[in-house]
């Protein structure tokens, strides 16, 4: 299995995008390392060690327009037909809330079997959040969630997509998740919910 993470908002060309923030450690002030796309690196780095160690192949993605990346991750499918590709917009939310979301595109029924299996993942394993949602998502519904991932169901059937958004960062009861340790909790389970897809 190949599994793509893409290190969403984090380099786009010409802007500095770190995606939402918030004042984790409480001074007042909202830090670079409080920042959505810093704090998605150790998950996304701890994902991809787990998931290496098992066998399989992980590439990150951080730079370009989404566009872009999901053209890289295409071109990653077509390049390994026999393998599955799970690709990953990694993010996390904002806005007070009490889920984490798996969101798949729509139209696309691999990517709606992968965020069912890292939803079930995090319903095993995080029991700090209150529901563990996999959501369709389309150009009328969650609609950001599926800017980040929209360009994946172009490509070849081994390819599916989801947009992970697994905690709140403005939410108290999910401030643990929010630690080294925590995210590294979400990145492993995050290859757990991969890899389970991908032996199915």
């Amino acid at each position: 299995m190949i599994v793509i993470l893409d290190r969403q908002h984090y380099g786009k060309p010409g802007k500095n995008d770190l995606g939402a923030g918030a004042d984790l450690d409480g001074d007042g002030k909202v830090q670079d390392d409080e920042r959505e796309a810093n704090l998605t690196l150790v998950y996304i780095e701890a994902a991809k060690q787990m998931l290496e160690a098992d066998g399989h192949t992980v590439h990150v993605l951080d730079s370009g327009w989404y566009s872009s990346r999901h053209e890289q991750a295409v071109g990653i499918a077509l390049a390994n037909p026999d393998d599955k590709c799970a690709y990953i917009a990694c993010h996390l939310n904002a806005g007070g809330g009490d889920y984490s979301v798996a969101l798949y595109d729509h139209r696309s029924t691999g990517g709606h079997k992968l965020a069912l299996s890292i939803a079930a993942a995090m319903a095993s394993d995080i029991t700090s959040v209150g529901r563990h949602l996999a959501k369709a998502s389309s150009p009328d519904e969650w609609s950001n969630a599926y800017n980040t991932i929209k360009g994946i169901y172009s490509g070849p059937s081994n390819l599916s997509g989801v947009c992970f958004e697994p905690v709140f960062m403005d939410t108290a009861s999910h401030a643990p998740l929010l630690t080294t340790d925590g995210l590294a909790l979400i990145g492993q389970v995050l290859a757990e919910g991969c890899a389970a897809w991908g032996r199915r």
